[in-house]
């Protein structure tokens, strides 16, 4: 029975989404080594700042390359995020529009509140 389908499906059906995965699959794993390094310098820079309290954690978001990949972090993770949450929407609800809104103005507030505070602290 199983076979008969597959035999009656057209080469079209099969290719369907050929090239249209591949950008999205390529994204994840580029967003993933991208966050390893990142996240392995945020942990290092964590690690030296531990101890030396607030006002040595302030001079360092305030140093531009810190702010910056501060900012490509949060940036990075936010549409690492909105991508996972988009596919797993798109598995389980594939036709829910409000879901797909709802996960997209939830990463867009993380990221708005994240280069917030990082630009509170620049500006401090």
């Amino acid at each position: 029975m199983v076979d008969s389908y597959l035999r009656e499906r057209s080469s079209k059906d099969w290719k369907k989404s050929e090239k249209h995965g591949a950008g999205e699959w390529l994204a994840e794993r580029w967003t993933s080594v991208a966050l390893i390094v990142l996240t392995g310098w945020a942990l290092w820079s964590a690690y030296g700042l531990m101890g030396q309290g607030y006002e040595a954690a302030l001079a360092f978001v305030k140093a531009p390359v810190n702010a910056g990949l501060l900012a490509l972090t949060f940036i990075i993770t936010v549409w690492h995020t909105h991508m996972g949450l988009t596919a797993n929407v798109l598995d389980y609800f594939p036709n829910s529009r409000a879901l797909k809104l709802i996960s997209a103005l939830f990463c867009l507030v993380l990221l708005v509140a994240a280069l917030g505070g990082i630009f509170l602290a620049f500006k401090a």
